[in-house]
């Protein structure tokens, strides 16, 4: 007995200090978000440390309209962090054998009838550097030669999968969520969301106004659905090694040759395949931010504590200046960042 008592001792004086960060944590979070505004937080935000999350807040409403609150079941479309998900979908693929990612992407998509489908890979529509503006129009600039961040790439990545797996891209999102033990994650045209969210912008006076959302337009781009919780198991399992070899998940974190651009929150950015790497940080950060009509998100991974942070909302405050409409996304993340 005394030899158990000891150990317990000894292990809570062990955890001691994180439990404390993680209160402070928790303190810094809620003054933030209860914080009296004319615009307050309306969505979940997720904080996880390894298998433990020990902070989660839902506030406001998932439909203003029918005052549905936003739970723990709440779906969001979650913008441009769906590349991420397409990005290991295509790796796997490469990990099958089905795929090399120097393949000209004219040997998967035969029907591309411009010359540039022999030059651009697959590698250059993963890390935006391919040069396509419209499949039917002469490329913007040289495969490799910069980058010009857009959708049309990770559709296409979509196709390919679609190819060389035989099987359809929302069939291969469902399969690959399912692993990850995603109960609140679909591709929008399953139609197996059940809480899916609507989407809002502000308008002049400060209020939700309904904002249509095209669902399956460039879904594997920016039109996937998923929640909060979900967004966190996806973390575990993708940073995890559940989903990639340890070779394949190097290949993709790592920064690819010009391919980098300025973000509105982290500075500038390196690409890898579906996620980007913040320059200006003292510590290692891994991040994909996503923006849909009425949905503003960010899935943030800082690998040398692993935790993870998760921001998803349905109000857009301003869709011209998405500074505004990330407003409460940087705050968390600044919170999560100054205690790593």
């Amino acid at each position: 007995m005394t030899r158990r008592i000891l150990f317990l001792i000894a292990f809570l004086s062990t955890f001691s200090p994180l439990f404390a960060q993680q209160k402070n944590i928790s303190r810094k979070l809620d003054s933030l978000l209860t914080a009296s505004t004319n615009t307050p937080f309306n969505g979940i935000v997720v904080v996880s440390n390894k298998d433990r999350t020990f902070y989660r807040r839902y506030a406001g409403y998932a439909n203003f309209e029918q005052q549905h609150p936003v739970t723990l079941e709440t779906e969001f479309i979650i913008g441009s962090i769906s590349k991420q998900i397409t990005a290991v979908i295509v790796l796997q693929e490469m990990e099958k054998g089905h795929l090399h990612l120097n393949d000209p992407i004219h040997k998967y998509l035969p029907d591309l009838s411009e010359k540039w489908a022999d030059t651009v890979t697959i590698h250059h529509l993963l890390t935006h550097t391919h040069g396509i503006t419209a499949l039917d129009k002469p490329l913007a600039f040289r495969p490799g030669s910069r980058f010009a961040y857009g959708f049309i790439s990770y559709d296409l990545l979509s196709q390919i999968v679609e190819k060389t797996s035989g099987q359809t891209f929302p069939d291969l999102c469902m399969a690959l969520f399912k692993k990850c033990g995603m109960n609140y994650s679909c591709h929008p045209r399953t139609k197996q969301y059940q809480h899916l969210a609507q989407g809002y912008t502000l308008n002049q006076e400060g209020r939700p106004k309904i904002e249509e959302s095209i669902l399956d337009v460039f879904a594997a781009a920016g039109g996937l659905i998923s929640s909060g919780h979900d967004m966190v198991k996806w973390n575990k399992a993708l940073h995890g090694g559940k989903l990639l070899s340890d070779s394949t998940y190097r290949l993709m974190i790592t920064p690819k040759e010009n391919a980098f651009r300025e973000h509105l929150t982290f500075g500038t950015i390196d690409y890898g395949y579906g996620i980007a790497i913040p320059r200006q940080t003292d510590i290692p950060v891994l991040a994909v931010t996503g923006v849909a009509p009425g949905f503003i998100s960010m899935n943030v991974y800082f690998p040398a504590t692993n935790t993870s942070l998760i921001v998803l909302e349905n109000i857009a405050r301003n869709m011209t200046d998405l500074k505004k409409s990330f407003y409460y996304h940087e705050q968390i993340l600044n919170i999560i960042k100054a205690a790593q």
